[in-house]
């Protein structure tokens, strides 16, 4: 009758334990990598049933997003830190995509998984994976004040673009475990040349 009557303190609980699960998971994905850890270690080791895992995470691949968001919410504030320091827009855009890369040089199974999800062909999951990891969402905002320096055409959809540059982010992220890091910026830096200028020689 207590919880019934202070629904606060229920989802305090809620939360508090939502995170021990997030936490539990971490340390097992550090020690045995996503795919040597399951569902049921991880219920094993926070000591709860395995239902109680699905209810607050609806597959394994769900703790790597939420643990993976730190690394946006953190770029996000790099960037207003850049954007209010004057730097254009634009740039901070190509600073985004190399500070996701450089973190996922740091912890890739967990960055690689995340971006594995985000690229997911299940739109469902797709669209789970930018919710909790919101890089398009950013790369929007970016676009936008690109737009508002004058940088970008009107016209132009910033959400197709911002989508573009995500999933050249993502799908070089999931690349990390297997190609040089310089490699992989070096790639960065092409890719997002040719979503801004195109390739195609311009006459004078």
């Amino acid at each position: 009758m207590t919880a019934y009557l202070d629904p606060g303190r229920r989802e305090r609980k809620r939360q508090a334990l939502h995170e021990m699960l997030l936490v539990t998971a971490n340390q097992l994905f550090r020690e045995r990598g996503i795919a040597g850890t399951t569902v049921d270690d991880i219920a094993e080791a926070a000591d709860v049933a395995r239902q109680t895992v699905f209810n607050h995470f609806p597959y394994k691949e769900a703790f790597a997003l939420e643990l993976g968001a730190a690394v946006i919410h953190h770029a996000g504030e790099r960037a207003q830190a850049l954007l209010e320091a004057g730097m254009p827009a634009l740039d901070v855009v190509q600073l985004v995509g190399e500070w996701v890369l450089e973190a996922a040089t740091h912890d890739p199974d967990v960055a690689i998984v995340v971006a594995r999800e985000l690229l997911h062909s299940d739109p469902v999951r797709a669209a789970r994976a930018a919710t909790h990891v919101p890089l398009c969402e950013l790369l929007q905002a970016l676009l936008e004040q690109a737009r508002e320096e004058g940088g970008i055409r009107e016209s132009f959809p910033t959400d197709v673009a911002a989508a573009r540059f995500s999933s050249v982010i993502a799908s070089l992220t999931a690349q990390v475990a297997c190609r040089e890091a310089g490699a992989l910026r070096r790639d960065l830096a092409i890719s997002f040349d040719m979503l801004l200028h195109g390739i195609v020689k311009r006459s004078a």
